[in-house]
C-alpha cells in the first residue's frame, strides 16, 4: 500500500508539473510574441514615416524646379503602406505697405497624416514635421532678407480630392505650373503669416530677418507679423497639385 500511495504521488506531482513548465512556456511565448510585434511595427512605422519625408524632400526639389528653374510641371512618387495624403487647412500670406499696398495669397499645403497621428507638411516651400501640437521646420523656404528683401511664394491648390490609403499604394503628385507673378514694394513693407504652424513660422522668419516678429502668446496656431523693410520683392507661382 506504501509503495502504491507513493507511484499516485510521482504521478499527481509529474501532472502538475507539466501544466506548471507549460503554462510558462505559454506565457513566455504569449510575452515575447505581444513585445515583439509592437516593436516591429513601431519600427516599421517610423521607416514609412521617413520614407515618405525622403518623398517630400523630393517634392520640395521638384517644386523647386517649377518656381525657381521654369519647369512647367514635375511628377513626384510617393510609396505609402498606411496614413493619408491630401490637402491641410488653407495658410495665408499677406504683404502690405505703409501706403496701403497689398499682396495677399492663399495656399493649400500638402498633408500626410500617419496612423498614430504625426504629419508631413509641404507649405509654401517649406517642410514640416508634426507630433501633436508641435511644429518643427525641417526644410528651409527661399525667404532672404539683405539690401532687399525677396518673399517667394508658392501658391498650392487643390486640383483633385484628397487620397485616403488602403495597404500599399503608390501615388503620384503632379504639380502643374497655372501662373507666375512679380510684384515689387519700396515703402515700408510688413509679412503676415496666417498658419496652423504660425509658432515655427515666426521662429524660422526672426532668424532669417533679423528681426522681432509679433507672433502666438501661446500653442501653434495663429498669426505672426514681420517687419520686411522698404525694399521687397514678391515672386509668387501658382501650382495646382493633382493626386493620382
Amino acid at each position: 500500500m506504501r509503495v502504491g500511495g507513493a507511484s499516485g504521488d510521482r504521478g499527481v506531482s509529474d501532472a502538475l508539473g507539466f501544466v506548471l513548465v507549460f503554462a510558462i512556456i505559454v506565457s513566455t511565448v504569449a510575452v515575447v510574441y505581444v513585445g515583439g510585434y509592437d516593436a516591429l511595427t513601431g519600427a516599421r512605422d517610423a521607416q514609412q514615416f521617413a520614407n515618405t519625408e525622403r518623398a517630400f524632400d523630393v517634392l520640395d526639389s521638384n517644386v523647386d524646379d517649377l518656381a525657381v528653374r521654369g519647369a512647367p510641371s514635375r511628377t513626384t512618387e510617393v510609396l505609402l503602406s498606411d496614413g493619408a495624403l491630401g490637402f491641410g487647412e488653407e495658410v495665408t500670406f499677406n504683404v502690405t505697405t505703409a501706403d496701403s499696398g497689398y499682396y495677399e495669397v492663399t495656399t493649400s499645403p500638402l498633408v500626410y497624416r500617419a496612423d498614430d497621428g504625426d504629419r508631413l507638411v509641404y507649405s509654401n516651400g517649406a517642410l514640416f514635421r508634426e507630433y501633436g501640437d508641435r511644429a518643427v521646420l525641417f526644410g528651409e523656404p527661399r525667404v532672404s532678407a539683405g539690401d532687399r528683401t525677396l518673399v517667394p511664394l508658392v501658391v498650392t491648390r487643390a486640383a483633385s480630392r484628397e487620397i485616403s490609403t488602403d495597404g500599399t499604394r503608390r501615388l503620384l503628385v503632379r504639380t502643374d505650373v497655372a501662373s507666375r507673378d512679380v510684384e515689387r514694394f519700396t515703402t515700408a513693407t510688413n509679412l503676415t503669416v496666417e498658419s496652423p504652424r504660425a509658432a515655427a513660422w515666426e521662429r524660422y522668419l526672426e532668424g532669417e530677418l533679423g528681426a522681432n516678429c509679433d507672433g502666438p502668446a501661446e500653442g501653434r496656431t495663429g498669426r505672426v507679423e514681420c517687419a520686411l523693410g522698404d525694399d521687397v520683392y514678391v515672386q509668387a507661382v501658382f501650382v495646382d497639385v493633382e493626386l493620382s
